[in-house]
């Protein structure tokens, strides 16, 4: 069995774990949050590595806007409105299991918790601001947060099931000949 170095493994394992967005789900059920947590996590000490689960997740967006949903405009569609506060999530996310000292356990669950709260958080202010369905108030902001709580809910849960994936198998990695 072929060794591949860790870099390559954690790639492997980041993308398998993306594929999730492509699969049927429960809303927010997908490896995204796990991805930016546990990606964060394994590339500490490495900055430049820390930008691995961000690119991940453009390219994702990238075909799924593009080729699944398709582009409306006619052209590559490169973003979508609030995409700058749903990454800044997600930056938030890679750098809180950065600083994180573990990730498995009861501890690891709370570092799921926490990071997941902090991207909710960000991503509904992209989600509220300017959105002409919801008045540009704090009450309107209030509304926006209550209306995604089921989806915190099934993202926290989605970042704990395959956060411990994804540790599981990068603790395995030299049985799966990844390492």
């Amino acid at each position: 069995m072929r060794n591949i170095s860790p870099f390559m493994a954690t790639v492997s394992l980041l993308s398998l774990a993306l594929l999730t967005r492509f699969l049927p789900h429960f809303p927010n059920f997908t490896a995204i949050g796990a991805v930016a947590l546990v990606g964060g996590f394994w590339s500490k000490g490495r900055p430049a590595a820390m930008l691995l689960p961000l690119a991940l997740l453009f390219v994702s967006d990238l075909v799924l806007n593009n080729l699944i949903y398709g582009s409306v405009s006619g052209g590559i569609t490169w973003g979508y409105p609030g995409m700058v506060w749903v990454y800044a999530g997600h930056i938030a996310m890679v750098l809180w299991g950065q600083k994180a000292r573990q990730m498995h356990g009861l501890i690891g669950a709370g570092h799921a918790v926490m990071a997941n709260l902090v991207f909710f958080e960000l991503s509904n202010v992209g989600f509220w601001y300017g959105n002409p369905a919801l008045p540009q108030t704090g009450a309107g902001l209030f509304m926006a947060y209550v209306e995604a709580i089921p989806f915190f809910v099934s993202s926290t849960a989605s970042t704990l099931v395959y956060g411990a994936l994804l540790q599981w198998a990068y603790a395995k990695r030299s049985a799966l000949g990844m390492a």
